[in-house]
């Protein structure tokens, strides 16, 4: 039934209809928590170094990684960046958001490079990892960069990370591998947060994608048709957007 009712808007982009038709819900919500400063920063150091659990002995199991994820959030970046280039050269309205994704992308896809460059797979699976949840498997050094992200907004300080690690080695003292391991691994964090972010910058076109398209073909939409696809707005999360 919702194949068929997105068939009617005969105008979307394949964009906008694999959106419509994947069984996932609403896009990942942004990495962010409350700001820090620097002061707010190194207790946050300190507690954080006290609550991480390392795992004592993982040689037996089978450990995640993040590595397979940088992938993935690479091709979405890619397929919400042709997605955002698209409707602005039809005319749409670009926000600020997506002026910033469509002027920088290029500087996004040397991540990966670099990333793939920074530390090999191999050197990470030697780092310690964390035994509990969210982020159980990963490297602790993972849990640290997701932590520094979350509370600045991605923003890079120089001297509140250090202030950030530093209080975080009062209570924890980190190997020399993990912080030669930390500046690849905060630009998968925010590859991650990126990706997130693109994700609902795009969907949100989406949902004014699916309005327009259903204002030029309401003469042949039934309460039905509307019915559903109204439905599949609320199930991505987009009943805001698409009814504005």
């Amino acid at each position: 039934m919702d194949a068929a009712c997105i068939d009617r808007l005969e105008a979307l982009t394949p964009y906008a209809r694999n959106i419509l038709l994947s069984r996932g819900g609403e896009a990942e919500p942004p990495i962010r928590a409350e700001l820090f400063g620097i002061q707010r920063f190194e207790e946050h150091g300190r507690s954080l170094a006290q609550a991480q659990v390392v795992e004592a002995d993982a040689s037996s199991r089978r450990r995640a990684s993040f590595f397979p994820r940088v992938e993935e959030n690479l091709a979405a970046l890619r397929n919400a960046y042709d997605y955002v280039a698209l409707t602005s050269r039809s005319g749409h309205y670009v926000t600020p958001a997506a002026e910033w994704l469509l002027d920088n992308f290029h500087l996004v896809e040397a991540q990966l490079e670099q990333i793939h460059e920074g530390v090999p797979r191999r050197y990470y699976d030697s780092l310690p990892k964390l035994a509990a949840a969210p982020l159980e498997g990963l490297p602790r050094v993972y849990g640290i960069a997701w932590a520094y992200v979350a509370h600045t907004d991605s923003v890079l300080n120089p001297e509140v990370f250090t202030a950030f690690i530093n209080a975080y080695e009062d209570s924890s003292e980190l190997r020399l591998s993990e912080l030669w391991a930390l500046p690849t691994t905060l630009r998968v964090v925010l590859l991650e947060n990126l990706r997130r972010v693109a994700d609902t910058i795009a969907q949100g076109k989406v949902a004014r994608e699916v309005a327009h398209a259903v204002w030029d073909c309401a003469n042949r939409l039934g309460d039905a048709n509307l019915d559903s696809i109204y439905a599949l707005m609320k199930q991505h999360g987009l009943q805001r957007s698409y009814l504005t």
